[in-house]
């Protein structure tokens, strides 16, 4: 069964190389590798749908995407990744995920709620 799905996932690799490797990544850092992008994907769709001011800084995505968007974002993006990085670019394409997870959970949590709302006199009338 182990022998089976080495075989998939080697084929999968393989029709979604782009480029030739030489250090394949492990298992345990591709599984990494998906688990971050899922929270990312999941608190990343939360916290632009639930926080008014909050907007998505991915360059491929709109401000506020919708849950189909970041799905076919990921779905497209993270095999693509996975089929054509090394072990070591993996390694620090998920230390980058993770600071990226980290850094939206402080946006969110610091982040003002409200709109500024400035008098004529400059000053802001809904300070956070």
């Amino acid at each position: 069964m182990n022998k089976d799905s080495l075989l998939i996932q080697e084929a999968l690799n393989k029709r979604l190389r782009i480029i030739e490797i030489k250090n394949e990544p492990s298992a345990r850092t591709l599984k990494t590798f998906y688990i971050l992008n899922a929270i990312d994907m999941t608190t990343s769709y939360y916290m632009t749908k639930s926080h008014p001011t909050l907007k998505e800084a991915n360059f491929l995505l709109p401000e506020k995407p919708t849950a189909i968007e970041f799905i076919l974002h990921k779905s497209i993006v993270t095999p693509l990744v996975a089929a054509n990085f090394e072990e070591g670019q993996m390694v620090g394409v998920n230390w980058v995920l993770g600071f990226v997870i980290l850094h939206n959970l402080y946006l969110y949590e610091t982040t003002c709620r409200q709109s500024p709302n400035y008098h004529v006199s400059g000053q802001n009338l809904n300070p956070c």
